[in-house]
């Protein structure tokens, strides 16, 4: 099994450029497969919205916590580094204007030489996409039509659309992704809305620390989807994001995973300190990947 970081919340509370880059520098150094970033623009004060990942659905985090522009951060990270992927767990699509988004991402895999992951995700902080003016109603429909309209960009050729919310006539939109036909794109969530979103548009799923009876059904529901639509499943990247404390102290889970059909494993970093998340980075590669 592979292994990759997920750091947004493991330099601290008042990071500078270099706990980023110096993370992704060793985590490289450590062999790592690849190292993740989140993404908000805003953090509403007051969150009534329900969190995806909390017994209570509270989201407990710090309002203050900084999430620097992810794109811009990955660019920097790929001048630092040679091989490890550099992902993004996950872009909130549906929030933002398609076309910078396309890119933004052409561009984040031109700095990386082709090793960035679009990691994709419909949103769940209502508060937000009020902020910003946008619909949290529509966020469903709007992520799946804002992706084709990044697939259509990011062509050789002249790209028009004409969809409910975009439509345009025939224009470029360079440069053109490194990776062909552009980087792989990964979706988060466990709803089997968000099943089929992977099963219709998506190269991968990333699924977050959910039990194993519940991943074990969602795989099912997942491999289901995919040969209705006559897609192979075993050609979908599937990578979960794990606590490192949760898998030191069950050391049978990470085969049980594999069993599954996870392929990596991301551990998330979350001691809000760099060199705490440095050293816990080499005790975990020292524990699962020696």
């Amino acid at each position: 099994m592979k292994f990759g970081i997920h750091y947004s919340l493991g330099v601290g509370m008042n990071p500078s450029m270099d706990d980023y880059v110096r993370v992704a520098v060793k985590a490289e150094e450590l062999g790592y497969h690849s190292a993740w970033l989140g993404d908000h623009v805003v953090i509403p004060e007051k969150i009534e919205s329900t969190y995806p990942y909390t017994p209570d659905g509270s989201a407990s985090f710090p309002r203050r916590l900084p999430f620097p522009d992810t794109f811009v951060v990955l660019a920097a990270l790929g001048a630092h580094t040679k091989t490890i992927k550099l992902g993004t767990s996950v872009i909130v699509v549906p929030y933002r204007n398609p076309l910078p988004v396309a890119k933004a991402v052409a561009t984040v895999d031109m700095a990386t030489n082709g090793r960035y992951i679009f990691g994709v995700g419909v949103g769940w902080l209502a508060e937000e996409f009020e902020a910003l003016g946008e619909k949290f109603s529509e966020r469903g429909s709007r992520t799946r039509e804002y992706l084709q309209v990044m697939k259509a960009v990011w062509q050789e050729e002249a790209a028009s659309f004409e969809g409910k919310y975009f439509s345009f006539p025939a224009l470029y939109a360079l440069p053109l992704p490194v990776q062909k036909p552009h980087p792989p794109i990964i979706f988060g969530g466990e709803s089997m809305p968000a099943l089929k979103r992977v099963a219709d548009l998506g190269d991968g799923w990333q699924p977050g620390p959910v039990p194993l009876e519940t991943l074990r059904e969602r795989m099912g529901q997942l491999r289901e989807l995919m040969a209705e639509r006559g897609r192979d499943f075993s050609q979908l990247s599937i990578s979960m994001l794990g606590d490192v404390k949760d898998l030191q102290e069950n050391p049978d889970t990470l085969a049980a995973l594999g069993e599954l059909g996870v392929q990596e494993m991301v551990l998330f970093m979350a001691t809000l300190d760099t060199d705490k998340t440095l050293a816990q980075m080499e005790e975990a590669a020292n524990a699962f990947m020696s």
